[in-house]
């Protein structure tokens, strides 16, 4: 009877945290403007391939785009996402919240078949605990990271799963051409981490055919694309994919060693794995007490056993530590390792606890869920449900744009469209930054042209947006111009009243 009330205490923990997940993923999601890094960019080469019926070559403002220098397959996916919902912010970010629900439900379908109902349970919440997946550059942002994320987690548990049953070297090989196909070089890193997994694996290495076939799989599709894009272009996208992208940023780069260990060391997940070590080293002097020497043996078999993970953890923050090469979402990967293993953790300690007495079980679950929504609670609170509330400029601007098409559809579209906004002004006035782009071309099909007033005096047919703050700015040379529209930004027409 006990045992029964475990198991549905648990299975009720597990639905109600994946349902407040999914509210985290989803909630809100279309809500406030895409940003620069790199969300804007990334939704502008979508729609524009999303435009021209183009799934392999990205452009922005419909030239060959040698910026954002990663292979297509997530662009793609915000491609068909804008033909089954539109073209808007939601259906930009809406792939990448499908993959932190993928990833999600894939780790909790993992913990239960090989760890226990313990780790499956308290698992979303130490995932949710990660604020910045929910904040930035991961599960609701226009950006790649999600699905790489996704297709890392698949190659890792592969390669788990390889002990067991060797035929998930095809899995993990696919999954590493999958990766790769989101963010290119990056998916190096699945590599790496399965060199340094061979001497638990080595017995499905004695099948050659198994070995040439997962390579094969891992290169399929990565290989096609390059054919397919090097009929465009030649090797001038790939040679910036491949060299002059990591080249370039290795060789500019200012950083310190610590730059990434130190972020990863304060980040929220680790906060939370000093909790249940603390926890687990408690329940460990339980053992030692009732056991003795067998402490011991607790403590290397659960090394042992993840061992994968603990690697998985560590390499990506030495890589780029080493690189000096690191941007915040890099140790993202690591952090999802970081939940798995903190999981695995409070599931040993609560699973020791349930031999004397199935109820004391629960009280690690309750208390590192407790601590989880110490960074959850305000993660909802001010960055989910308060999202797009803030009154930013880019914010008006990308309402501007919804009332602009609401009102005249697709009369303009098409039209070489100038911009004076005082907005991060990084190549003086007259030049769009990329926030205001993709709103821009999503909503009102504009053609964003750099230029200054005389250009676009010079530009029968064109229109210009003038921030209203710069109205006295330009009232001079502006008068006389029909104003289509006048809320945050007027907007007006090189015809004349």
């Amino acid at each position: 009877m006990v045992k029964k009330f475990e198991t549905g205490f648990l299975l009720s923990i597990l639905t109600g945290a994946t349902v407040l997940i999914f509210y985290m993923l989803f909630h809100n999601l279309g809500a406030g403007y895409l940003i620069s890094t790199d969300e804007a960019y990334h939704a502008t080469n979508a729609y524009e391939m999303y435009k021209q019926s183009n799934w392999i070559v990205n452009t922005y403002k419909y030239a060959a785009d040698y910026f954002n220098s990663k292979p297509p397959l997530c662009l793609d996916l915000m491609v068909a996402s804008f033909k089954v919902l539109g073209a808007s912010c939601f259906a930009a970010r809406f792939p990448s919240a499908v993959g932190g629900l993928l990833t999600l439900l894939t780790i909790i379908s993992f913990l239960i078949k090989r760890d226990n109902l313990f780790s499956a349970a308290i698992f979303p919440f130490i995932f949710a605990a990660c604020t910045p997946f929910f904040t930035f550059h991961m599960y609701r942002a226009a950006e790649m990271d999600s699905f790489f994320n996704f297709f890392f987690v698949i190659a890792i548990i592969s390669l788990y799963e390889i002990k067991h049953n060797p035929h998930f070297m095809y899995l993990y090989g696919f999954s590493l051409g999958m990766a790769f196909m989101c963010k290119g070089p990056h998916a190096a890193l699945i590599f790496f981490i399965g060199l340094l997994y061979i001497p638990k694996i080595h017995a499905a290495f004695r099948s050659v055919k198994r070995v040439i076939l997962s390579a094969l799989l891992a290169a399929a599709l990565p290989v096609a694309w390059m054919i397919k894009r090097s009929m465009f272009d030649g090797m001038e996208f790939i040679d910036t994919l491949m060299v002059g992208e990591t080249v370039d940023r290795v060789a500019a780069s200012e950083q310190t060693f610590m730059k990434p260990v130190s972020d990863f060391m304060t980040s929220n997940v680790m906060q939370l794995f000093i909790v249940t070590f603390v926890v687990a080293a408690i329940a460990l002097v339980i053992v030692r007490i009732h056991s003795g020497s067998k402490s011991i043996t607790v403590v290397t078999d659960f090394l042992s056993e993840n061992y994968l993970f603990l690697v998985w953890t560590a390499l990506p923050i030495l890589f780029f530590a080493v690189l000096r090469s690191y941007l915040d979402w890099y140790t993202y990967t690591s952090q999802l390792a970081l939940c798995i293993l903190v999981a695995r953790l409070v599931g040993a300690v609560a699973k020791h606890y349930e031999l004397r007495n199935p109820i004391a079980a629960l009280i690690p679950i309750g208390f590192i869920a407790a601590a989880s929504l110490f960074f959850i609670i305000p993660c909802i609170k001010y960055d989910i449900n308060l999202a797009g509330n803030g009154g930013h400029p880019v914010d008006e601007f990308t309402q501007d744009m919804l009332d602009f098409a609401a009102t005249y559809g697709d009369e303009f579209a098409g039209r070489n469209v100038y911009l004076l906004s005082d907005f991060r002004q990084y190549k003086g006035q007259g030049h769009w930054e990329c926030e205001y782009v993709a709103p821009a071309e999503m909503y009102c099909d504009f053609i964003a042209v750099d230029g200054t007033i005389d250009n676009f005096l010079s530009d029968e047919g064109s229109l210009i947006i003038v921030d209203k703050d710069l109205w006295d700015t330009y009232a001079k040379q502006l008068t006389g111009h029909v104003i289509l529209q006048d809320d945050s930004y007027l907007i007006f027409s090189s015809d004349m009243y």
